[in-house]
């Protein structure tokens, strides 16, 4: 697979770039106590052969990996998303060992997304692609991101890079928080009307922003069951907000 082994070359000289890292650096990219210099999360394409069959490709693109979790436990801080959302989801009990439902609110909305709202969430996990920015990862709550401002300064060219990789059609933003911080611009988002965008290719790949999965208290009313192909009343307030950013886009287009 190409990309795979385009981006996991990409990881190798990224995780070494955390290591050569300087300290007084990497003490402005740190979040949590836990974190160490040298964790390093890799991402991207869950399945590339399923990602490129699918007729538009969906990249969601985060803050940072919550790895609290994995610290507690003795890990090494190395992670693979790509695992994680392939082996997490239990056939038997049809439940998401992931805690957070992240992967499921995402497969949901990619679902409502795509038309694919008859699909089994989890089966749509393949499918498209995830992108961290910070690869240290770090706690649950991002406070005021400048940690997260400062890692795409320092490691702004490999985040280009794997966004050129992947090469999707459109970028979902997951957290109007860190969008607001201006990131998309660091990494070379252009305006585009109404919108922004990267060019990646020679293509305008337009960005539209979400609020996070966890995030229930947004002020909008949910699609409808019918809609979205669950009842599950955050899922539904996703695709409320990714109907009215689609909505621009075509307005715009």
């Amino acid at each position: 697979m190409r990309k795979t082994k385009l981006l996991d070359n990409l990881f190798s000289e990224w995780e070494k770039a955390h290591q050569d890292e300087s300290e007084e650096s990497c003490k402005k990219t740190i979040n949590g106590d836990r974190i160490k210099k040298h964790f390093f999360e890799r991402d991207g394409i869950i399945s590339e052969n399923d990602f490129e069959k699918e007729k538009t490709k969906i990249l969601f693109v985060m803050a940072e990996a919550n790895i609290d979790k994995y610290t507690k436990e003795g890990s090494n801080g190395k992670i693979d998303y790509r695992e994680i959302y392939k082996n997490y989801y239990n056939d038997q009990t049809g439940k998401d060992g992931w805690k957070g439902k992240m992967k499921e609110r995402l497969s949901a909305l990619y679902g409502y997304m795509t038309s694919q709202t008859h699909v089994t969430p989890h089966l749509l996990a393949n499918k498209y692609a995830v992108m961290d920015l910070n690869k240290r990862g770090g706690k649950a709550k991002i406070g005021r991101g400048a940690h997260i401002v400062e890692y795409v300064r320092v490691y702004r060219s490999f985040l280009r890079k794997e966004l050129e990789i992947i090469n999707p059609d459109i970028v979902v933003w997951v957290g109007t928080n860190i969008y607001r911080l201006g990131i998309p611009k660091l990494l070379g988002a252009k305006e585009d009307r109404d919108n922004l965008c990267f060019v990646i290719e020679g293509r305008s790949v337009p960005i539209i922003s979400i609020w996070q999965t966890s995030y229930y208290q947004a002020r909008i009313e949910p699609l409808s069951p019918e809609e979205c192909g669950t009842e599950n009343r955050i899922i539904r307030k996703l695709c409320a907000k990714a109907k009215i950013e689609m909505d621009k886009l075509i307005r715009n287009s």
